[in-house]
């Protein structure tokens, strides 16, 4: 029996050692199909919770008002930092965040604009007119409900200033001809002129306007190469209150009569001098399509910056200059 064992045994030996060859070889090709394959981790919430400013992202308001932030919402709590001064101006962040129960984050923000109270007035008003570009000038200054002012001649058509007057405008003389060597040459003829400017609009409208401005304004100069050296304007300026005129000079030149000739300049010229807390009269032509181009932005300008608008009356400012002659 044990001869048969031992020639056995060296079969069973090699035997045993393939099988262990084999399964080692199994084993392995198991464990580089399992290296092989990708391992799945357990799934996570990576998404942000939703948040949603309520009102806008920008709010403008002024110096005095009170500010009551609209906030943001979200499915999970919004926590809000930042805090506007309305009492001074500038521009004040306002932040939100809030976070969901897997630590995911959201924020916004909006900004809060504090702007000075503008208790300034300014006054429009249009010298020379009524031309072709008065109706372009009524229609903006109807689109903001803003009232102007319209020292006019003999030129122009009747009806822009019929239109002018039933529109709420107010209606000052400025003079029939414009022209300085008549007007200028006594006080008879500057009457004259005047008395025909004013009887041309009452001829229109019904209405006896006693409100004007001096062609050249007060203060010119030029009526001294025509009136003999008898000093007229310091003459004219007494005259025509005592029969009962108001005559309005300004304080703000929108430069459209002299160097400057485009729309662009005539706003920069008027936002950039206009008294923030005081009366502005400012002085435009109706007759220069650039600087009527240029009255839309100007209100805009005024009415965002908290500035009203009013025409003239005899009861207005009258900017007055130094008369010089």
């Amino acid at each position: 029996m044990a001869d048969k064992f031992k020639k056995i045994s060296p079969y069973l030996l090699n035997f045993i050692g393939c099988s262990l060859v084999v399964s080692v070889i199994f084993y392995a090709i198991g464990v580089l199909i399992l290296l092989d394959k990708p391992i799945e981790a357990p799934s996570a919430d990576y998404s942000a919770p939703e948040i949603t400013l309520l009102g806008d992202s920008h709010i403008t308001i002024y110096t005095g008002d009170s500010y009551d932030d609209p906030g943001a919402i979200s499915d999970t709590t919004v926590f809000a930092s930042g805090q506007v001064d309305a009492t001074r101006p500038g521009d004040y962040l306002v932040s939100y965040v809030t976070a969901d129960s897997a630590g995911n984050i959201a924020t916004a923000s909006r900004v809060v604009t504090v702007l000075s109270r503008n208790t300034g007035v300014i006054y429009l008003t249009f010298d020379d007119g009524p031309s072709a570009y008065t109706a372009e000038l009524l229609d903006v200054l109807a689109k903001y409900n803003v009232k102007a002012t319209f020292f006019v001649t003999n030129a122009g058509s009747d009806e822009m200033i019929a239109r002018e007057y039933n529109e709420g405008h107010a209606i000052g003389l400025h003079s029939c001809t414009h022209d300085y060597s008549y007007i200028y040459t006594s006080v008879d003829n500057f009457f004259s002129d005047l008395y025909c400017v004013q009887n041309r609009v009452k001829n229109i409208t019904g209405y006896t306007s006693y409100l004007m401005r001096f062609p050249g304004g007060s203060s010119n100069l030029v009526s001294s190469r025509y009136d003999g050296g008898t000093r007229i304007m310091s003459t004219l300026v007494r005259e025509v209150e005592a029969r009962g005129f108001t005559y309005f000079d300004w304080n703000i030149t929108s430069g459209d009569a002299g160097g400057t000739t485009s729309s662009d300049g005539v706003y920069r010229n008027v936002i950039n001098q206009v008294y923030r807390d005081g009366k502005s009269v400012v002085l435009q032509h109706d007759i220069k399509s650039f600087s009527v181009a240029a009255v839309e932005r100007i209100i805009q300008w005024g009415l965002a910056n908290g500035f009203t608008f009013d025409k003239l009356s005899a009861d207005s400012f009258t900017a007055h200059h130094g008369v010089n002659n």
